[in-house]
């Protein structure tokens, strides 16, 4: 049974309950902290483009195409498509030389709502590049491109650039890929389900430089440089991942997946952090991590004051009146 981690409570009366499950890993994969199981098996979302983009950079495409830290970024993000990420993806689309038809994911409204009415004033219609995980797929058209490999169907199981997703995913995590569960996500790309247990790892093992002997420290550096030096790239404004690390990025590096997925790795440290969320409500989930994070006393409390708007964010009636509050109520064992 997933343990209780959030509430809701409105005038102070219990109004509703989000269940879950909560794992922290050492970089050997053994479990310091669990809260429900830890061997839950769920879908990795878009928590898992760290991977993915792991896999694009180890074909070379930095020095290919003369990325940046801004747009290795966006390549991890599930950005808001807000001006500045498209501006940076139209520069990505360029240097690659590639066209955005190319791009096998379907565009939707920006995420950010100011996005939303700058288009609307415009007359224009959200392109494939407002799509949150549009970075991530002009990422693996310029691995497979680096490769030689056909551009067309880079998005398809059986394609070379997803077969390299399967074998990094498979030495970060320890899940050898004949265990893979497979689906398809919401962008098109396959997508993983695999333990909690087995993200924490891969989350522990991205932040250390000696996974594996150093073999992919290069690119490791690449992606958490990138995200905690541009976290305004990995989501945007108002969004739980920029603002954990904009505020504690020099220790931490998050990643959010849908349906109440979330997972951390701690730099420096080689430890690791999975939840899932039961239900797939977002709401949750910011008070959860920033509360294990807490506990496990990686953030400071003038920190979790900052952080309040996700840790325990207040509900508001219409009139902008507090009326209720959303707040994390479980405890690590042993801190």
């Amino acid at each position: 049974m997933p343990e209780k981690l959030v509430e809701i409570l409105r005038s102070g009366v219990l109004e509703s309950v989000h269940r879950g499950d909560i794992v922290v890993v050492d970089r050997e994969g053994k479990i310091l902290n669990e809260i429900g199981d830890g061997d839950r098996i769920c879908f990795w979302r878009s928590a898992s483009k760290p991977l993915q983009t792991i896999a694009a950079l180890e074909t070379g495409i930095i020095e290919k195409f003369g990325l940046d830290l801004k747009e290795i970024a966006l390549m991890s993000a599930s950005h808001s498509g807000e001006a500045e990420h498209i501006k940076v993806l139209e520069g990505i689309i360029e240097k690659v030389g590639i066209r955005l038809e190319m791009l096998a994911c379907g565009p939707h409204e920006p995420i950010n709502k100011e996005a939303v009415k700058e288009l609307v004033h415009s007359g224009k219609e959200p392109s494939k590049l407002h799509c949150n995980c549009s970075g991530k797929h002009i990422g693996l058209i310029a691995a497979s491109k680096a490769l030689g490999l056909p551009v067309e169907g880079y998005h398809r199981e059986e394609h070379g650039i997803q077969k390299r997703i399967d074998e990094i995913i498979s030495e970060f995590s320890g899940v050898e890929t004949k265990n893979f569960i497979k689906g398809v996500d919401g962008c098109g790309i396959p997508v993983h389900a695999i333990p909690l247990k087995s993200m924490a790892a891969a989350y522990a093992n991205i932040c250390n430089p000696l996974f594996m002997g150093g073999k992919y420290s290069i690119t490791q550096n690449y992606i958490t440089s990138s995200m905690t030096m541009y976290p305004e790239m990995v989501a945007g404004q108002g969004r739980l991942d920029t603002k954990l690390m904009k505020t504690v990025g020099d220790r931490v590096v998050g990643k959010i997946g849908a349906e109440g997925v979330y997972c951390a790795g701690l730099l420096g440290k080689g430890i690791g952090i999975a939840l899932k969320v039961t239900d797939g409500n977002a709401r949750a989930v910011g008070p959860a991590i920033i509360e294990v994070l807490y506990q496990l006393k990686v953030i400071v409390k003038e920190e979790l004051d900052k952080l309040k708007e996700f840790w325990n964010p207040d509900i508001l009636n219409h009139i902008g009146e507090k009326v209720g509050e959303i707040k994390a109520v479980f405890k690590m064992k042993g801190v």
